[in-house]
């Protein structure tokens, strides 16, 4: 499924977080969204899966408007908010069961692909069985990449999914994103850790000021990997590094 935007503009007030943005985000790769807090990452995300609005601009899916086929777009697409969606009084096994019957998913369907993932993530399955209240960040982050991809979505939309990680699960999620993708599959990932978005990513965009200075594959913004993801990415945004003579001068 292609997804792509159109002049997308989104204003706060009197602050302009997205400026007359365009981009396509192409079927089959893996997509790090770089840029500063405050960059507006997190209000395109909401945008492309429309949770909210933009002034103008519009987002397409396969060639139609997204609000032409809003419902069975939503079906296809798998979503993680930076602060997830557990609804906190539920176990995570009713939050599981919850999100398959909006999904109009029959327990048997996902039985075998359920406990697979799961198990993957989880060593301890007893906790499912307690309120996602008392979940830790990293098993909160954990369940809510289980239900975005629950139903085998075909565009993931993930906003900051190693926040809260520790690196061993860190690695499962990473290894587990590698093991989703397919050409007829796409991933969005919003992420301020460099090293993991480096170890997954096929493409790059950068958000900054409201546009995207870099847009493309990896291996152009790293120049073939000659350079690093972080090195490649201050050049772009921070070319000139600020002087910390006065800081060294009033820390002494």
């Amino acid at each position: 499924m292609s997804l792509a935007a159109r002049n997308i503009t989104k204003t706060f007030g009197q602050l302009q977080v997205l400026d007359n943005l365009s981009f396509d985000f192409p079927s089959g790769c893996i997509l790090g969204l770089l840029g500063n807090n405050g960059a507006g990452k997190s209000t395109l995300i909401n945008i492309m899966c429309d949770l909210i609005r933009p002034d103008s601009g519009e987002v397409i899916i396969n060639g139609e408007k997204f609000e032409t086929h809003s419902l069975e777009i939503r079906s296809k697409m798998g979503v993680l908010p930076e602060t997830g969606l557990l609804n906190t009084d539920l176990s995570g096994k009713e939050q599981l069961e919850f999100a398959a019957l909006l999904y109009g998913i029959k327990p048997s369907d996902i039985g075998e692909q359920l406990d697979t993932m799961l198990n993957y993530f989880f060593d301890d399955l007893s906790l499912l069985s307690r309120r996602c209240g008392t979940y830790s960040t990293g098993m909160r982050k954990k369940l809510g990449l289980i239900l975005a991809f629950l139903h085998k979505p075909t565009v993931a939309l993930l906003d900051e999914p190693f926040s809260g990680l520790d690196p061993a699960s860190a690695r499962l999620v990473i290894n587990f994103l590698k093991s989703y993708q397919r050409e007829d599959r796409s991933i969005l990932i919003s992420s301020h850790n460099l090293s993991y978005v480096q170890q997954i990513s096929t493409h790059i965009a950068v958000l900054h000021e409201g546009t995207f200075p870099f847009m493309g594959t990896h291996e152009d913004f790293t120049e073939d990997g000659r350079n690093q993801l972080e090195n490649s990415l201050f050049e772009l945004i921070m070319p000139n590094e600020k002087d910390t003579n006065d800081l060294k001068r009033v820390l002494a």
